[in-house]
């Protein structure tokens, strides 16, 4: 019987269980869960502060979108290659934003929806297309039956999240005067609560299956990435679970692209630098890059006499749609210099 392993890491094993495989989450779920912790409330975790709080999401999930498009404008030959996207997506996004925040409503209650539907999925998404580039990293085979079963188990707190009543499901039937489905409010429930089951059993099921029967060596970190991501959607309370998934998404998402982007770094022709170098100037305009998106955007529409919060609000949706396009685009493996990077030997120094 095959057993998972360790598996070949990126870094080294600690950094990758623990930022990239979410680790570091796992305490902070058993604090929210054991001790009630609210997010902003008396109860803030070890007391921090709000303003401790807002600089987590800063530094970790502000950064983390502008990441995305910081990979795509600094590879080589992406406009050429994908000019739709780095040229008329970033206008068509100024353009939905500012609509939704100009036009009367439903413009930007449609866009905040979106937005809504969307975040489960990039982030099951994101935890699928981690799970198998380790996997395939570590020597892993997987068919298309075996990768269709890992797909189901990543995203199955997706599925569940359509569901929620506290989520967009819940605003856009509040929206139109309903508490519930009506008359299947109770099948909704039912569903809701076996879904919740399913989407933190699979991912054990699922690799059971693979690792006991189909004798595939998976890397553990597959399995802790899939687990993760259904902890923070399914166990946590909504608002605890859309800022902390936030904070360890981000996080997760800001280690893996600054691996890609300093290996892609260090091997240009030219280059006289090693990883600390690039990866600090990549955080730190990252870092800028999210300030500008998320603080002065916002704010220019406030200069011109619109609601802040409203815009605030919106902004972060557009920038969110935005990011989950470009990702789609920047993670293939396929003829791309990311391949290179999964299944190169030599790991990035810590």
């Amino acid at each position: 019987m095959t057993r998972p392993i360790v598996g070949r890491t990126f870094v080294h094993p600690l950094f990758d269980y623990l930022v990239v495989g979410g680790g570091l989450s796992l305490p902070v779920v058993a604090l929210v869960l054991v001790h009630g912790v609210s997010i902003g409330g008396p109860g803030s975790l070890l007391g921090a502060p709000a303003g401790l709080l807002a600089a987590l999401i800063i530094v970790s999930n502000n950064a983390h979108f502008a990441a995305s498009s910081l990979r795509l404008y600094t590879r080589p030959g992406a406009i050429r290659h994908w000019p739709v996207l780095t040229l008329a997506v970033p206008l068509l996004a100024l353009g939905v934003g500012s609509a939704a925040i100009v036009l009367p409503e439903p413009a930007g209650f449609a866009l905040w929806i979106l937005f809504q539907l969307w975040v489960p999925y990039h982030y099951s998404a994101q935890a699928y297309g981690l799970a198998a580039m380790y996997a395939y990293r570590s020597g892993a085979e997987l068919g298309a039956g075996e990768r269709r079963l890992l797909r189901w188990a990543c995203f199955m707190p997706f599925v569940w999240s359509l569901l929620q009543l506290q989520g967009p499901t819940g605003q856009v039937l509040r929206y139109l005067g309903h508490a519930d489905l009506p008359l299947l409010g109770p099948l909704r429930a039912g569903a809701s609560g076996a879904l919740a089951a399913a989407a933190l059993l699979l991912p054990l099921a699922a690799f059971a299956y693979l690792v006991g029967r189909r004798g595939i060596a998976l890397p553990a970190i597959s399995l802790l990435l899939v687990v993760t991501n259904a902890v923070w959607w399914v166990l946590l309370m909504p608002l605890d679970a859309f800022f902390w998934a936030t904070v360890f998404h981000g996080l997760q998402y800001l280690a893996i692209v600054t691996i890609f982007h300093v290996k892609d770094r260090l091997r240009a022709p030219g280059n006289g630098h090693g990883a600390a170098y690039h990866a600090v100037l990549f955080y730190g305009a990252n870092l800028a890059v999210g300030y500008a998106l998320f603080e002065l955007w916002p704010h220019a529409y406030a200069l011109a006499g619109y609601n802040l919060q409203k815009s605030i609000l919106l902004v972060a949706a557009v920038v969110n749609v935005h990011h989950f396009l470009v990702d789609a685009y920047i993670w293939r493996l396929r003829r791309d210099p990311n391949y290179k990077t999964v299944v190169e030997a030599a790991p990035v120094a810590a």
